[in-house]
């Protein structure tokens, strides 16, 4: 299948399907047998005034009178409240089976997009980073370290790494650990590797003024991490483990919800340790939307990219918006606002 198609937010864009895929799945959720505590309290009678009981009756036996209260508290009414409680349980449940079945359903079809788009634009060979004799480091013909700078960026590398594994990781396992009902993801990849970095802090540097430690200041995403929930759970999680990670002395540099942008969906936040003043990202994604982000994700890096024609960058983009057109909005995830706040006209 080409993805030369329009833009996915116009009429006969090859992703409308996704919906009505969402719908037929969200359908099929509804008619699943109820979860018990909602069917119990739909079920449960009203209690009736019960007569005194008739003082000349034998005394109950104290496993009698304990089976007795049993009944009598499992016949106690579910309150108002707990039952709109139960059926919004509910409800979330069954929206977010049916948005992990129409995504797994869209996605063999995308990666299949993807793999054709790759056929017709081979990827290009990257450059291969060098250190020279002298300890100077180089990438391509433009990304260059002197033999003093590449020095002070492999320390840099190696005291974040450590910075990353004996300080930042456990705190957030700390996090991690107050709700069970979601988990960090990508640990393998927590720190950028070390050629990676030396790349961004050469294009950093470049023709400017700076020290190295300056220059890692301006990389957001050198030390990274993911939490990733369920969608019917994504907005409340989020919220709350902001708050936690500021309990933890974090401090909030920058947050974005991104939920209504069609090249990337989730929420992006960066942070820094006082202590050190380093500084790390942290995504918050559903289960799905790290799964788009994963597979569009060399599709950002070749839009990103100096030597890539105008009909690829444009087929990229196209790619990353029907990628995002087949994920669903978790509910509530007006909630999550941006730091800082936008302004508002």
């Amino acid at each position: 299948m080409r993805i030369d198609q329009p833009d996915p937010g116009e009429p006969g864009a090859p992703h409308a399907a996704a919906p009505e895929r969402r719908e037929a799945a969200e359908a099929a959720a509804e008619r699943a047998p109820r979860p018990e505590t909602e069917a119990t309290a739909e079920r449960t009678p009203r209690r009736e005034t019960r007569a005194a009981p008739d003082a000349t009756a034998p005394e109950a036996s104290a496993p009698e009178a304990t089976a007795r209260q049993d009944r009598q508290d499992a016949k106690a009414p579910v309150s108002r409240a707990d039952q709109i409680a139960a059926h919004l349980r509910y409800r979330d449940t069954v929206r977010a089976a049916a948005d992990r079945a129409a995504w797994a359903e869209a996605l063999p079809e995308l990666r299949a997009a993807w793999e054709e788009h790759k056929e017709r634009y081979p990827e290009r060979t990257r450059p291969t980073s060098q250190t020279a004799p002298d300890g100077s480091w180089t990438s391509g013909e433009h990304r260059r370290l002197d033999p003093e700078q590449n020095t002070e960026a492999t320390k840099a590398h190696a005291d974040l790494a450590d910075e990353a594994d004996r300080h930042i990781l456990p705190a957030l396992r700390r996090i991690e650990s107050a709700d069970p009902n979601r988990q960090l993801a990508g640990l393998d990849h927590m720190v950028k590797g070390e050629d990676r970095l030396k790349e961004k802090l050469a294009d950093e540097l470049l023709g400017k003024n700076k020290a190295v430690r300056q220059a890692l200041n301006e990389v957001p995403d050198a030390v990274r991490f993911t939490l990733c929930y369920d969608s019917g759970r994504y907005a409340g999680g989020v919220v709350a483990d902001v708050e936690r990670l500021k309990v933890e002395g974090f401090e909030l540099i920058k947050l974005k919800n991104l939920w209504d942008s069609n090249q990337y969906k989730g929420v992006n936040s960066q942070w820094r340790r006082p202590d050190t003043g380093s500084r790390f990202e942290m995504q918050f994604h559903t289960f799905e939307s790290l799964e788009a982000k994963e597979l569009t994700h060399e599709a950002y890096e070749r839009i990103r990219g100096s030597d890539v024609t105008t009909a690829e960058r444009r087929e990229a983009r196209v790619f990353q918006h029907r990628v995002n057109a087949a994920l669903a909005t978790p509910p509530g995830t007006d909630r999550i606002k941006d730091y800082p706040e936008k302004a508002h006209a």
